[in-house]
């Protein structure tokens, strides 16, 4: 993944200096910085204990969020005694498609928790496979192409498990899927290997055994060349495209937006997060007039918003998580979230009887007594 983001701003910033003369955009960091970098990692299995020094141990922990995807613990010797801290990362829903629920950690003192979704509840995961019929059998009627905007690693692989039983159920009609992303396809390569072996949940692995391969059918295509993604383009609908960036913020989904989203017939799906400023908001938005490369594109496209296949917990899942911390924690700290997710979290908190919550600002510090 850091060597398809580096290869990414490398091809972004060439391609926009192409089209935007004089111009000199410089790739934040490129493959040459993510092959030297890599030399620092060393892999760990969940329930491990890692020394970090005579006096701290840390262990990480599924966090049901994606593949591999870790809670960290750190144990830290102090003039107090032993004091443990929880650090969430990103956080994984109670139920998923893919994926086990993230494990509850004992004897936690001190709690950082993301909050993403502090204020909002999801639509259940359920819901996703009679969405996606609607979608999908709407754009064959129309001829059009469905565009989804996704991240490469676990919602690639969740869309295509969820065409992949659509299709076996004869619930929708046979229709080609592209996924236009070489990371993902290197990441459903990883999956693949892992099936019986990590972090999914029982009646994942139950069905995979029983499928035989649950992230590949007969019209999937796994798009590997930039002359096979451009192709696309020319091709008539109706079909689905799922590239990345899941944000569009870079990568060859910008490619395919530009392309189509001047046409009533393209639906484009977006089944992720957008951070305030992207371009994935500004479209879940409704605005209509766009930038991409930065240029003005007019949007005709219809545009969805499903939060069903969100793999953040939500705010009666962080609740949950909380709450089932026994002892309850010295001290909570909401992160990574919104400032108004964070605030209507706590106050949300409160009403559950949980007041010890701090909603740190950027740079404040705390004494971990």
């Amino acid at each position: 993944m850091l060597m398809d983001s580096a290869h990414l701003q490398e091809e972004d910033a060439k391609f926009f200096n192409k089209i935007h003369k004089g111009a000199n955009v410089v790739p934040l960091y490129g493959q040459d910085d993510a092959r030297a970098c890599m030399s620092q990692f060393k892999g760990h299995p969940y329930k491990s204990e890692v020394a970090l020094s005579p006096k701290a141990k840390a262990m990480f922990f599924n966090a049901g969020h994606v593949l591999g995807s870790a809670m960290i613990q750190v144990d830290l010797d102090t003039a107090n005694g032993r004091r443990r801290v929880l650090f969430t990362g990103d956080l994984g829903r109670r139920k998923m498609l893919l994926m086990d629920p993230p494990h509850i950690p004992e004897q936690v003192d001190y709690l950082l928790i993301e909050s993403t979704y502090g204020d909002r509840v999801h639509e259940g995961i359920d819901r996703v496979e009679e969405l996606f019929k609607g979608y999908i059998n709407q754009a064959v009627a129309n001829k059009g192409k469905i565009i989804i905007p996704s991240f490469a690693l676990e919602r690639t692989q969740e869309i295509v498990f969820v065409i992949e039983k659509l299709l076996r159920e004869k619930s929708i009609p046979a229709i080609p899927v592209y996924i236009d992303s070489p990371s993902a396809v290197s990441i459903s390569e990883v999956f693949n290997r892992h099936i019986k072996d990590f972090s999914f949940s029982p009646e994942f692995q139950a069905y995979a055994a029983s499928t035989g391969d649950p992230f590949g059918f007969q019209t999937l295509r796994y798009v590997k060349t930039v002359q096979e993604s451009q192709s696309l383009n020319e091709m008539p609908g109706p079909m689905i495209i799922i590239s990345a960036s899941g944000m569009c913020e870079g990568g060859r989904i910008l490619h395919h937006l530009s392309n189509n989203l001047d046409k009533p017939t393209t639906l484009v799906l977006i089944v992720g997060y957008q951070a305030e400023g992207t371009l994935g908001r500004k479209l879940s938005q409704g605005d209509k007039e766009v930038r991409i490369h930065g240029m003005p594109q007019k949007v005709a496209a219809r545009v969805e918003t499903m939060h069903t296949f969100s793999a953040h917990a939500d705010r009666d899942d962080l609740i949950w998580f909380m709450k089932s911390l026994n002892p309850r924690p010295k001290t909570i700290f909401l992160v990574h979230g919104d400032p108004g997710d964070r605030v209507a979290l706590k106050a949300h908190l409160k009403d559950e009887g949980i007041t010890e919550v701090q909603c740190p600002d950027f740079g404040q510090s705390f004494e971990l007594l």
